[in-house]
């Protein structure tokens, strides 16, 4: 239901290219690399934006677009469940159908909606004076402490910016979805952002591969 819910509000998004030949890359990682859809779904839109904090750090940051989005389904299932609530405190009914139901649901809705936000906006960092990439809230004096968190990746291990394309279908829709992944020393991949604006997700792309130094595999 969820997902259905999503692909509703998603915009068709032109088709990109599927086929990809990894051994023109002259790489031998990139042979070791899966390149197939390393995050299911996605979106059609723009999720997610480089955004440079200083000549140091770089973040990918929810867009407004996105939070809007996200924010729909918070505000619209808290405005169910209060209408919900405004029914039974007039009625004095609990325990009917009618009053029930649409409750749970915007409910349901409402909690999507807030997890959606949570974690859309997470922050997404790119950090030179502690020479790592992490996902999440991680205060500056935990940092040193943080080397076993499976979120956190030095800039030694990336040895490649992957971009890859996934179409996805829905009932009534269909859209193209495009990922940027690190792609580590040994060819195991972590994914940073995946929405639907091609030309966006290259140019985070070019921009990032120059800060880290490493290539871009553009696989789209």
């Amino acid at each position: 239901m969820f997902r259905n819910l999503i692909e509703k509000l998603k915009s068709l998004v032109p088709a990109g290219n599927a086929s990809f030949d990894p051994s023109t890359l002259d790489d031998p990682i990139a042979l070791q690399t899966e390149w197939s859809p390393l995050k299911g779904g996605g979106a059609s839109f723009c999720t997610r934006q480089l955004v440079q904090i200083s000549p140091h750090r770089y973040e990918f940051r929810a867009t407004l677009g996105a939070k809007a989005f996200y924010l729909i389904f918070l505000f619209v299932g808290l405005g169910v469940s209060l209408i919900s609530i405004s029914e039974i405190s007039m009625s004095g009914e609990f325990f009917t159908a009618d009053v029930l139901f649409p409750g749970a649901f915007g409910l349901v809705f409402a909690l999507i909606g807030g997890l959606m936000f949570y974690y859309g906006t997470t922050p997404v960092v790119f950090d030179k004076q502690h020479d790592c990439f992490w996902k999440g809230k991680i205060p500056a004096d935990e940092l040193i402490y943080a080397t076993a968190n499976e979120l956190l990746m030095p800039f030694r291990e990336i040895h490649a910016i992957q971009l890859i394309s996934e179409h996805v279908s829905g009932n009534k829709s269909s859209y193209y979805s495009y990922e940027l992944n690190l792609v580590s020393r040994d060819g195991v991949r972590t994914n940073v952002v995946d929405h639907g604006k091609l030309d966006q997700v290259r140019e985070d792309a070019k921009t990032l591969a120059e800060f880290l130094e490493v290539p871009v595999w553009d696989g789209i």
